[in-house]
């Protein structure tokens, strides 16, 4: 659960338990070819040519096309199944992972587009069942295609047996549990660190590890290390944010260390619900964004979580103990590092050239004439090629906001191509922020590249209606992407 889903005097926590040895382990199989041709992805579903795209530069310079040249079409369709807080990862051969899916305890998996989903979820898993209490987050490491799904567990995580309405009350515990699939979703093995001195805001991770020169312990069985990061030992507070990793493709995991609290924080206030999802370089570098009260920072490990240097984020937002994270980071193919973040209600972003060590100044990426930007979540792919999906609507009063996917190729240019569309007419809008007061709440949402990282997907709540008189909410998980044809300009072959 985000901050939204906290207030003051929240759930006590459990005391501090040892980390569960035991494990159900992940189904051995090969590592996916995770650069074969995308299969799911090749035909997008929902296509629609009435809703809005445009080709843009930053700060909303709408440009024109040379003549011939094809927009790319904006595709979007339900998944049919309730969901609340949202991720979406691309399996090896293109299938489309949705988390979650009717419950928490399930994810919506789709094989051809977005065109139907069936249900997929772990054999051995401790569930739920309330909305917002575990914080689901699924991945796909992009080298291997092999996908990884997280979320909050414990002791007392028991809601089946609690009167209904108790949850969020009640669902503190320690611990979380990392599903592995290396079967495109079809099946999962279950890590079970149930008793684990994490209590929420679970992020899991995964890349390369440093090389072995560096005498970083190097995986065995699987190219990649897999990192989970979370708060600790305590629900919403922390006051730490502790890190682990797994050396073995996700079946077991070990204490990496402490993001924060360590000898190498600055003399600033970092809440650990400030932190949000790390990235891993081709050298094994990992970087994890957090907003502080006085900067906001990329914090950096070369030794596999051992140790950290924080390097100040100019630009961005600062935050406070209660204001939740803003600063979020993707990393493409080439290493090229990126930033975005929201202020005024626009979108901005920053590259990193050097690993994080200088950045470019901040360009508004927003749709042209959208403000009230909300949620975005940032991917990054092949080089150059990233993308942003985001709630905003062009109405700056407007409380109802559209789903938007804001792409381009050439990021590291200075003056990059950017086509943002409208997943929904804008018309009928699909997202509106209730904050804390009704269920299930959309704390995030994603989107992913698929193997070749030049198709974007995004995962977002699509809101069928107000909350009823109990404060719910009817919503369905939705998918869509921009589809670009093959006379779709993609970089600086247009006008300046």
């Amino acid at each position: 659960m985000s901050l939204r889903g906290r207030s003051a005097g929240l759930r006590a926590s459990v005391g501090g338990a040892a980390v569960a040895a035991a494990l159900a382990s992940v189904p051995a199989a090969p590592v996916a070819g995770a650069r074969s041709s995308s299969t799911s992805s090749s035909t997008p579903s929902g296509c629609n040519a009435s809703w809005p795209v445009v080709a843009h530069r930053s700060g909303g310079t709408v440009i024109k096309l040379p003549a011939g040249s094809t927009m790319p079409v904006a595709c979007a369709a339900p998944t049919g199944y309730a969901t609340s807080e949202s991720t979406l990862a691309v399996s090896g051969n293109g299938a489309l992972i949705y988390s979650p899916a009717q419950t928490e305890n399930s994810i919506a998996r789709s094989v051809d587009g977005g065109a139907s989903w069936s249900l997929t979820r772990p054999a051995s898993e401790q569930p739920t069942a309330f909305w917002n209490t575990v914080d689901p987050d699924v991945i796909a490491d992009r080298r291997t295609g092999r996908l990884f799904w997280s979320h909050a567990t414990g002791p007392v995580r028991n809601e089946g047996s609690l009167p209904d309405g108790s949850g969020f009350w009640l669902a503190a515990a320690y611990g979380f549990q990392v599903y592995t699939s290396v079967d495109n979703g079809s099946s999962w093995g279950t890590a079970d660190y149930s008793t684990a001195p994490t209590g929420d805001w679970e992020k899991v991770f995964v890349g390369p590890p440093p090389p072995a020169s560096t005498g970083a312990a190097q995986p065995v069985g699987y190219p990649d290390v897999v990192y989970l990061c979370a708060n600790s030992p305590l629900e919403v507070s922390g006051p730490g944010r502790l890190c682990y990793k797994s050396l073995d493709g996700g079946a077991t995991f070990a204490i990496a260390g402490y993001t924060s609290p360590t000898a190498s924080n600055p003399p600033d206030v970092c809440p650990p619900l400030n932190f949000n999802a790390g990235v891993v370089d081709r050298n094994g570098t990992t970087y994890q964004p957090v907003d502080c009260e006085s900067s906001a920072y990329v914090v950096v490990s070369h030794d596999e979580g051992a140790s950290y240097s924080w390097i100040p984020m100019s630009g961005a937002p600062t935050g406070t103990p209660v204001s939740g994270t803003n600063l979020k980071l993707a990393v493409d193919d080439a290493d090229n590092l990126y930033a975005v973040w929201t202020a005024n209600g626009l979108l901005y972003l920053a590259v990193s050239r050097d690993h994080a060590h200088s950045w470019s100044a901040p360009k508004m990426v927003a749709s042209p004439g959208v403000t009230n930007v909300d949620r975005p979540a940032i991917a990054a792919g092949a080089p150059g090629h990233i993308a942003i999906t985001y709630y905003a609507s062009k109405d700056p009063s407007a409380q109802m906001l559209t789903a938007y996917i804001t792409q381009t190729a050439d990021a590291t240019d200075a003056q990059p191509l950017f086509y943002s569309g409208a997943l929904n007419d804008p018309a009928h809008p699909i997202f509106h922020d209730y904050g804390l007061s009704d269920s299930p709440r959309a704390d995030f949402v994603g989107g992913a590249f698929d193997s070749a990282g030049t198709r974007f997907w995004a995962g977002v709540v699509k809101q069928l209606g107000p909350p009823d008189s109990s404060g719910y909410i009817q919503t369905t998980g939705y998918v869509g992407t921009l589809r670009f044809a093959s006379s779709t300009p993609v970089r600086r072959a247009v006008p300046r």
